[in-house]
């Protein structure tokens, strides 16, 4: 039995600083996630989130950081709360509840759309561990993936929309068979 020399590579993403076990990021190693390449324009750009997480960690104490990184996002659920509010009163306002339809389906279209970017985004982000082509087949995946979501909510949306309309020419047959209504017996309106 021959003993073999193993070498394991771990890709992160190039965020190797980000990680649990943390990294100062000075050693180059094998993926080249260096200090150079993390001041490069490059890097700033293809990770601004962490940069701009780890410019204002620097720069503050972390309960201030807690404290701004908690007041962001209750601005950005406030402005969303406020804008359904606003959105949802549309109908009422002018009097047309077919209005306030026609709005909130135009906003389901935005959002659906969206979120099939995000589905490609994450799946995109999720399969970067494996370099581009792991990114492009998450990406791929991750918009599959919300197409399906939304293929699903669609046809169960026709398929209640399909008993709905069973339901009430039902409820208009019987009706019409107990008030006797012929061409003979019925009223000419």
């Amino acid at each position: 039995m021959a003993l073999h020399n193993l070498k394991i590579i771990v890709y992160d993403g190039g965020k190797a600083g980000d990680g649990i076990f943390g990294g100062s990021g000075d050693n180059k190693g094998e993926s080249g996630t260096g200090s150079d390449n993390k001041k490069s324009l490059l890097y700033k750009v293809l990770n601004y989130n962490s940069t701009i997480r780890n410019k204002v960690k620097q720069s503050t104490s972390p309960t201030t950081f807690f404290a701004v990184q908690q007041g962001v996002s209750l601005a950005v659920q406030t402005g969303r709360e406020a804008i359904n509010y606003f959105v949802s009163d549309i109908g009422r306002a002018n009097g047309d509840s077919n209005y306030q339809a026609i709005v909130n389906r135009k906003i389901e279209k935005v959002t659906d759309a969206l979120s099939v970017g995000q589905g490609a985004l994450s799946g995109a982000a999720a399969g970067a561990m494996a370099g581009p082509v792991g990114a492009v087949i998450g990406a791929v995946i991750g918009a599959a993936a919300s197409g399906i979501s939304l293929g699903f909510k669609y046809a169960e949306r026709e398929r209640e929309y399909q008993h709905t309309m069973f339901k009430e020419n039902t409820s208009q047959a019987y009706q019409m068979a107990r008030a006797n209504y012929s061409a003979y017996t019925g009223r000419a309106r």
